[in-house]
């Protein structure tokens, strides 16, 4: 079973879009029925196509999502700091 590593981007009407973390061009669009993970814009999921059940598989990736959205911070706060 092959799992990659996606990041929500969006939510519409019907879907979810995801974009792989490492190759962006590589978008990922589920149905939202299909989509059973409690996630929000911004966190890390690994997804693993499951054939038994013609549906996904999902891990979030907690502690990445949040290393990443600090590391953000940091950079955002260290710009401030220099425009100052």
């Amino acid at each position: 079973m092959c799992a990659n590593k996606y990041v929500v981007d969006r939510f519409d009407d019907f879907f979810v879009v995801l974009f792989e973390k490492d190759n962006k061009a590589n978008k990922l669009v589920i149905l939202k029925d299909k989509f059973t993970i409690n996630a929000k814009v911004g966190d890390l999921l690994e997804i693993h196509f499951n054939k038994e059940k013609s549906g996904y598989d999902f891990i979030a990736l907690k502690e990445e999502t949040d290393d990443a959205k600090q590391r953000l911070l940091d950079l955002i706060e260290g710009m401030k700091m220099h425009k100052n």
